[in-house]
């Protein structure tokens, strides 16, 4: 399977998009990738043809998936986590008497 590189430069655009919290839309990809919208047109249709995109949707195929990450595309790298601090230890339990019923005897409940 040929591809030019226009399509091959877009499909590795819509796939680090893909999970981006930005909107994937035409205007978007005409300005990252400084083409036209007749360049990204036919490269649209040409991912098409081979079934590695959806042009309506600006979606990935599981096979264009498949073909995006054996070109190298990569995701973006994202905010390292917080690290989780471990709990403090209860320092004094004051569990209060609960009465179960006014005739009851109070009672410590656990």
């Amino acid at each position: 399977m040929q591809i030019s590189a226009l399509a091959q430069r877009l499909l590795q655009l819509v796939f680090s998009l893909s999970s981006s919290t930005v909107a994937l839309t035409r205007p978007r990809l005409e300005q990252r990738l400084n083409v036209p919208s007749s360049g990204l047109n036919a490269a649209l249709e040409e991912l098409q043809c081979l079934g590695l995109l959806d042009a309506q949707r600006l979606r990935l195929t599981l096979p264009g998936l498949a073909c995006a990450v054996g070109l190298g595309a990569r995701q973006p790298k994202r905010a390292a986590r917080p690290v989780a601090r471990k709990a403090e230890q209860p320092r004094e339990l004051r569990a209060p008497i609960a009465l179960f019923s006014e005739r009851e005897v109070p009672r410590a409940v656990a």
